[in-house]
C-alpha cells in the first residue's frame, strides 16, 4: 500500500509540473502542495485557497486556488515568492469543512514546500438578544477543552499573535463569554500543555480558529460560536495516516524552525549558567526612548530556548526590537517569575535587518523580586560595607559626563555626575554612590513628549547611602530648573537589596519608580516632581521620608508585593497618594486588578495637600485600608473632605481612614538628629 502511495504521489507531482508548465519549471513560481485533512479521513473535492491579505478571506478575493482535492486529500498550486494565507473549504457527505493554517502569513521561498491544513466541520454563528459581546465553546475533536485560553484581535489589526484586544482563560466546560464593542473580532483559542501559560503554540499544543471570522459583534447581540481545534505540528494526532510526502520536500514547519534569518542567542542566570524552557520576545519598535509600556501587548516575534539555552526568532521585517526574556506571557511579570531585558544598550534593542542572521545575543535574567541572599528583611538596611573597591570604577571628586551607557561592571560615583540620556546598570553590577555626590541630568527630549529622557536605570544594583550632612541629590542639570526635566531613577526587575538613604529627587518626572524590584527607602526628600515615588509590584519599604511640592507625592497601581510607607510626611503636594487602576492587557485582564498584597500606611502625616490627601481618582474600585495616620485635622467631615473615593464617586473604592490618629508622630519625615 506504501508502495501505492509512494508511486501515486510522484505521478501527482509531475502532473503538477505539466500543469503549471514553464513558469514553475523555470522557477518563476514555487510547487506548494500537501493534504488536507478531517480527523476523521482525508477530505476528497474540497479546496485550497490562497490569499495575499488577510481582509481578503472574507472579501472572498482569492489570488490561486487548487484543483479539488483527490480522495486522499491531495492538493498542489503554484506561488511567486512571497508572503500568503491558506485557507481550505468544502463540503464532504453533507458536513462543511473549514481549516486556517496557524502559521498564518505563511512565507513561500524559492524551495518546493508542502502544507497540511487539518480542518474541522464548519457552524453557523447564533445571534441572539443580550449585552453586546461573542460566547462560545473551545473543542477538539468535538469535545470541550479545558485549560485554553481565547483572544480577540480587532478585525484589520494584522498577524493575529500575541494579546490582542482581550485574553482569558476559558471555564472549566472551555466555554468563553466575552462582552465587547459591537464591531469585527478575529477569534483564536490555544492551549499550551506544557502549561507555560500565553506563549506561542509549538508541537502539541492546540490551536484553535474560529471559522467565522472575523465574528461580527451587533449592538445589543450576543454572536455564539465554536472554536475546533487541532494540534501545532502533529498531525498524526489528529489524524493517523500513511506519510504521501517526500523526503525532499520540507514543511512550512521546518522552515519557520530552520530559519536562517532572525535574532539567534541565549538566555543566562547571572550565574552565567543557561536558562532553559524561557521565552524569548522581540518586540519591533520605533521609539528612541524606551518605557516598560512598550512592552504592555502581546509579540508575533517570539521562541523558547533550548536545554542550552539558546534561542531563534525568525524575523521578516527589518527595523530595532526591544528583546525580553521571561516565564509566561500577559501582563508585567509577577513576583517569582522569570525576567530579564537585552542589556547590550540603554534602548534593551538590537537593529535587524531583513534576510540576515542577527547572532550572539545574549539576554540575563533572574527572579523578580527575588529575596535578599542573605536572608536579610526588608526592614534590614544593607551597607556598602565589603565591597571591591579594587573592581570599581571610581570617580574622584570631580565632575563627569556620562552619555547613553550601560555599567558592566561595579562602579562607584563620587562628586559630580552629570548624565544626557540613560545610564543603565545591567544585572549583575552594583552601582555605589558615595555620600555628598550630586547626580544631575541634563534635559535632552528626544521623543517629544514635554518630559526630559534623562534616567539611571537599575537592573543590577544601587546603593545610595548619604548622611545627614551629606546627602547625596538627584536633579536637573538644567540653569533655569522645572518639573520633568528628567526622567527618574528606576528600579526595572532589579536585584535584591536596593537601598536610598538621604537622598533628595528634584525635577524629575518621578524621582524613583519601582517595577518589580526590591528597595528600601529612607530619610529621603522628594521636592517639587511631577511624582515622588511611583511603585508597581515591588518590594517597597518607605518610612521618614518627606514629600513637598510634587504634582502627586506617592502614585501606586497594582497591589503585588510587601510594601511599608510609614512615618512619612506628605504636605504641600497636590495629591498626597493616588491609587490607580492598571490598565495594561493581560490574560484574564478582568481579574487584573485582584489584590495580591494589601500595602500598610500608618503613622504617615498627611495635610495641606491641595486637591486631595488620598485619591482614588483613576478608576480604582478596590477598598483601601488608611487607617492610624494623621490628616491635618481631628475633625471627621475635615478628613473625609479630604479624600477622593466613594463618597464621591458611586464607581469607586473606599478609602477606610478611621480611627485616624488625633496628633502627627513627632519623627514623621526626614530625620536630622541620626
Amino acid at each position: 500500500m506504501e508502495r501505492w502511495l509512494s508511486i501515486r504521489f510522484m505521478f501527482t507531482v509531475l502532473l503538477t509540473a505539466l500543469i503549471f508548465g514553464a513558469a514553475a519549471v523555470s522557477g518563476a513560481e514555487t510547487q506548494i502542495s500537501g493534504r488536507v485533512l478531517s480527523e476523521a479521513a482525508p477530505l476528497e473535492g474540497v479546496q485550497v485557497y490562497v490569499y495575499k491579505n488577510y481582509a481578503d478571506i472574507k472579501a472572498g478575493k482569492h489570488l490561486r486556488v487548487s484543483e479539488p482535492t483527490s480522495a486522499d486529500g491531495f492538493y498542489c498550486t503554484a506561488l511567486p515568492q512571497g508572503k500568503y494565507y491558506f485557507v481550505a473549504r468544502g463540503g464532504q457527505e453533507g458536513n462543511e469543512f473549514f481549516a486556517y493554517h496557524g502559521n498564518n502569513p505563511v512565507q513561500v521561498g524559492s524551495e518546493d514546500t508542502w502544507i497540511t491544513l487539518l480542518a474541522n466541520p464548519f457552524k453557523a454563528p447564533r445571534v441572539f438578544e443580550g449585552a453586546s459581546g461573542v460566547k462560545g465553546v473551545v473543542t477538539y475533536k468535538g469535545q470541550p477543552v479545558r485549560d485554553a485560553y481565547v483572544t480577540a484581535y480587532k478585525a484589520g489589526s494584522g498577524a493575529f499573535k500575541g494579546l490582542g484586544f482581550r485574553t482569558e482563560s476559558v471555564a472549566a466546560d472551555g466555554t468563553f463569554d466575552f462582552q465587547l464593542q459591537s464591531g469585527a473580532y478575529v477569534l483564536v483559542a490555544k492551549k499550551i500543555t506544557s502549561g507555560k501559560g500565553n506563549r506561542p503554540p509549538k508541537e502539541g499544543d492546540l490551536y484553535c480558529y474560529c471559522p467565522n471570522n472575523p465574528v461580527e459583534v451587533l449592538a445589543d447581540r450576543i454572536t455564539a460560536v465554536e472554536l475546533p481545534c487541532y494540534p501545532k505540528d502533529d498531525r498524526n494526532s489528529f489524524i493517523a495516516l500513511p506519510q504521501l510526502k517526500g523526503d525532499s520536500l520540507k514543511t512550512v514547519e521546518h522552515r519557520v524552525l530552520n530559519g536562517r534569518s532572525g535574532i539567534k542567542g541565549t538566555v543566562t542566570g547571572t550565574d552565567g549558567k543557561p536558562i532553559a524552557g524561557i521565552l524569548v520576545l522581540a518586540y519591533r519598535t520605533t521609539k528612541p526612548v524606551f518605557l516598560t509600556y512598550h512592552l504592555s501587548h502581546g509579540t508575533e516575534y517570539t521562541a523558547e530556548t533550548a536545554p542550552d539555552g539558546s534561542f531563534f526568532i525568525p524575523v521578516d521585517v527589518s527595523g530595532d526590537y526591544y528583546l525580553v526574556a521571561r516565564d509566561t506571557l500577559g501582563d508585567g511579570p509577577h513576583r517569582g517569575e522569570l525576567f530579564g531585558l537585552y542589556n547590550g544598550n540603554s534602548r534593551h534593542a538590537v537593529a535587524y535587518r531583513k534576510g540576515t542572521l542577527l547572532d550572539s545575543v545574549n539576554i540575563v535574567a533572574g527572579r523578580v523580586m527575588d529575596e535578599p541572599k542573605q536572608g536579610m528583611a526588608l526592614t534590614d538596611a544593607p551597607t556598602i560595607a565589603g565591597t571591591s573597591d579594587a573592581q570599581q570604577a571610581r570617580f574622584e571628586k570631580k565632575s563627569v559626563t556620562i552619555s547613553d551607557s550601560v555599567l558592566e561592571r561595579d562602579t562607584v560615583w563620587e562628586g559630580d555626575v552629570v548624565i544626557s540620556g540613560v545610564v543603565l546598570v545591567k544585572k549583575g553590577v552594583t552601582l555605589i554612590i558615595r555620600p555628598g555626590t550630586t547626580v544631575r541630568f541634563a534635559r535632552v527630549d528626544r521623543d517629544r513628549n514635554a518630559v526630559g529622557d534623562g534616567e539611571l536605570r537599575i537592573e543590577g544594583r544601587i546603593l545610595a547611602q548619604g548622611t545627614v550632612g551629606s546627602r547625596i541629590v538627584f536633579t536637573s542639570a538644567e540653569k533655569s530648573k522645572s518639573v520633568r526635566d528628567w526622567s527618574y531613577v528606576h528600579l526595572l526587575a532589579s536585584q535584591a537589596d536596593n537601598l536610598f538613604e538621604y537622598c533628595r529627587f528634584e525635577y524629575g518626572f518621578s524621582g524613583i519608580q519601582v517595577h518589580y524590584s526590591n528597595v528600601r527607602i529612607v530619610d529621603c526628600q522628594f521636592i517639587n516632581n511631577h511624582e515622588g515615588l511611583h511603585f508597581n509590584t515591588a518590594n517597597v519599604l518607605a518610612e521618614h521620608n518627606t514629600f513637598t511640592s510634587n504634582g502627586s507625592a506617592i502614585r501606586f497601581k497594582r497591589l503585588e508585593g510587601r510594601v511599608v510607607i510609614r512615618n512619612n510626611a506628605i504636605h504641600g503636594n497636590e495629591i498626597g497618594v493616588l491609587f490607580g487602576r492598571q490598565q495594561i492587557n493581560a490574560v484574564d485582564f478582568q481579574n487584573l486588578n485582584s489584590p495580591v498584597d494589601y500595602p500598610l500606611f500608618i503613622g504617615n502625616s498627611f495635610y495641606a495637600n491641595g486637591k486631595y490627601n488620598f485619591s482614588m481618582g483613576e478608576g480604582q474600585n478596590l477598598d483601601i485600608h488608611m487607617e492610624n495616620n494623621w490628616w491635618g485635622s481631628t475633625a471627621a467631615p475635615k478628613v473625609a473632605a479630604g479624600m477622593f473615593d466613594q463618597e464621591s464617586d458611586g464607581a469607586l473604592g473606599k478609602i477606610i481612614h478611621t480611627p485616624f490618629l488625633a496628633a502627627p508622630l513627632p519623627n514623621a519625615g526626614v530625620r536630622e538628629d541620626r
